[in-house]
């Protein structure tokens, strides 16, 4: 027995991946602050819900979010309640569903993959899938991404079970539906869509290449299943209705769903192959077989089929993209977008037809049954490609949003690299992947390096102006250096995996390469990430705010306030780690009060807020000139610069405190 054995066997298998996984995000987990905006926003109304006792209606302050399911709000709500409380502000709490979910995604990769490649190439690809850089980055933010993945991965991994009839029909049909009603209540219906498109993809090809989809479906109708579903959804979306007099579907269905099919929805367009030019940095370390995985994949369903679906297949399926883009071109906006995102149905819905044509039997003789190597093979590619090609062509294009297809994508890897084990040569597919990988392993590299930090610093002073980029540069002095022993450490794995990938030496390069990964990973998120306050805004503003103390319930030498008055700025992150209590625009009130048990008032002001209307240069003079009448004392914080990543924007802080005490 092998090494890869000993280790794919067992339960240390299932340990060893959950702990890849877990381990090389939990630095992110605790060391990085509550990030812009959808972060701080999901942890914000799960924050609320403990606040409100109210786990019905999902709110931001007074402003219901009726955009996304309440599931991965009551699994924050929990998590905070478990470990901390509502007053609590420490933003690990509402991670911990992400860094859970994500974990088991990696566990549940391998679980899904054993029937459908073998055990050994489900370690691999599962090993590959847990240390990627998309699923540990996503592992400690607190969105819905990390636990929809795991669901969607437990959702198909029991449909692959009912397609190659292993274990308890009625039992995977359960656990389908019982995936598909959580993934509902995480992100709607993404979990549903990508396992719709991987059952009926290969149920499609089955019919194509011998005209029989099969029946192995039919444990799905089973009237305990969707029974199941419809009392894990329901219950919710009624009570949500009536508790928002039917805005929610209003909001989620009407306004964001519909968003983001049909225009870049909130701005989030993007370059065409958006994904595919992710996919060197993302699916790192797992990018350095992924030529081989798809190329092996495809070779192992066609050398046991005849030739009706293979190139003639590709040629058909090629011919219905280039329709869809060029009708793209040409329909007015909303349609076009609606006709590329439909290209996936489209395409199944054409080889169904031709399945059912004498024409397209004409051409070749049926296939005999197909083995279940070929099956399981047959469900990755339609789970990988099918998921793949939807989000490629939505209009609404975010990096993460690629993620459900990972583990498939990762299976393959896995299985590509047992062939290769085995001794089957694929030269030019090995050498494009490694390039893939070198480019990963550079880009990722260039980024984490002190030296281009201080470029992206000299870049962003120049945008500020009310400071000279001299002064700015100054103040961001401590921030250019940081360890980088880690960084050196990922440079030499890289390399060495990169070296034992070209000696055919498939066991040793991918542990090195995976090494490489949480190796860079924890540098990012233990030394380069958390030292760059310059790009935390809300850290940012809290050095201000220290200054006069400013920040409400933090003991200090005078009297903290009850709430902040921010001007020029609303990041969701800054009502997150202040409290929900605090303002910003255009709630913050521009006249100081009049009642003495107010104060101290302390206003968080960001001169370098461009689009304030009156200007905050005068709301702060307005300010100055009531507190000169009323008798009041100023105390002004030094001048804080930052970035504010999420728009680009720079800003300057100051924090000042209008106080009836004597001053000081």
């Amino acid at each position: 027995m092998t090494l890869l054995d000993r280790l794919s066997t067992g339960w240390k298998a299932w340990v060893a991946l959950f702990l890849i996984t877990f381990s090389a995000a939990a630095p992110g987990v605790f060391m990085l602050p509550a990030l812009d905006r959808d972060e701080s926003r999901f942890a914000q109304a799960s924050k609320e819900m403990l606040e409100e006792h109210d786990y019905i209606r999902i709110q931001y302050q007074d402003e219901l979010r009726n955009k996304k399911p309440a599931g991965i709000h009551w699994l924050q709500a929990a998590s905070t309640a478990v470990f901390t409380g509502p007053e609590a502000k420490q933003i690990w709490t509402y991670r911990f569903p992400s860094w859970i979910g994500a974990s088991l995604a990696a566990v549940a990769c391998f679980w899904c993959g054993i029937p459908l490649v073998g055990r050994r190439a489900a370690f691999l690809g599962a090993a590959m899938f847990g240390s990627t850089l998309l699923l540990t980055s996503e592992a400690h933010i607190s969105k819905t991404d990390a636990v929809l993945v795991c669901l969607t991965t437990f959702g198909i991994g029991a449909l692959g079970r009912l397609y190659l009839r292993e274990g308890s029909p009625k039992q995977m049909a359960l656990l389908f539906w019982l995936a598909m009603g959580l993934g509902f209540l995480i992100k709607g219906p993404v979990t549903p869509m990508v396992a719709f498109y991987a059952g009926l993809g290969v149920w499609v090809w089955g019919r194509a290449e011998n005209g029989k989809g099969g029946d192995w479906w039919r444990p799905l109708l089973w009237w305990p299943g969707p029974l199941l579903f419809v009392a894990l959804v329901l219950p919710w979306f009624i009570w949500v209705q009536v508790a928002t007099s039917g805005e929610f579907l209003q909001g989620a269905v009407g306004k964001d769903l519909k968003d983001k099919f049909t225009g870049a929805s909130e701005g989030h367009g993007g370059w065409p192959f958006y994904h595919f030019t992710h996919l060197p940095i993302w699916f790192f370390p797992a990018i350095l077989l992924i030529v081989p995985g798809l190329v092996a994949g495809w070779k192992g369903v066609r050398q046991a089929t005849v030739a009706r679906t293979g190139r003639p297949g590709l040629l058909i399926g090629g011919a219905l993209l280039m329709i869809s883009l060029l009708l793209a071109l040409v329909l007015p906006t909303t349609a076009a977008n609606g006709v590329k995102v439909a290209y996936p149905s489209v395409l199944l819905l054409v080889f169904w037809f031709l399945s059912t044509r004498d024409e397209w039997w004409r051409r070749a003789p049926a296939s005999p049954e197909a083995s279940a190597e070929v099956k399981g093979l047959r469900l990755l590619l339609c789970w990988t490609l099918l998921t793949y090609a939807f989000f490629e062509l939505m209009p609404t294009l975010l990096s993460h949003y690629i993620l459900p297809a990972y583990p498939g994508m990762a299976l393959l890897c896995g299985y590509a690299a047992v062939r290769l084990m085995e001794g089957v040569k694929m030269p030019v597919s090995r050498w494009l992947s490694l390039a893939l990988f070198g480019l990963g392993a550079v880009l990722l590299l260039a980024v984490s390096y002190p030296g281009v930090t201080h470029n992206f610093m000299t870049e962003a002073a120049g945008d500020f102006t009310t400071a000279s980029s001299s002064e700015v540069l100054e103040t961001w002095r401590g921030y250019r250096v940081f360890p980088v022993w880690l960084w050196w450490a990922a440079f030499v794995l890289c390399g060495a995996a990169a070296i034992e990938f070209s000696r055919a030496r498939m066991a040793v390069s991918i542990g090195l390469s995976i090494a490489a990964a949480f190796v860079i990973g924890w540098h990012i998120r233990i030394f380069m990430l958390p030292s760059q306050v310059w790009v935390q805004p809300t850290e940012t503003a809290r050095l201000a705010l220290e200054d006069v103390c400013g920040i409400p319930g933090e003991a200090c030498a005078m009297t903290p306030p009850q709430r902040i008055l921010a001007l020029g700025y609303a990041e969701p992150s800054y009502i997150l780690t202040m409290g929900t209590q605090n303002t910003h625009p255009p709630e913050t009130p521009l006249d100081l009060p009049s009642d003495e048990s107010a104060y101290p008032v302390v206003y968080l002001v960001n001169y370098e807020d461009r689009k304030a209307e009156p200007p905050v240069a005068e709301e702060v003079a307005h300010l100055r000139a009531q507190a000169k009448g009323m008798g009041l004392c100023i105390t002004e914080s030094e001048p804080y610069y930052a970035l504010n990543y999420s728009n680009g924007d720079p800003v300057n802080f100051v924090a000042m405190r209008f106080d009836r005490e004597s001053c000081r």
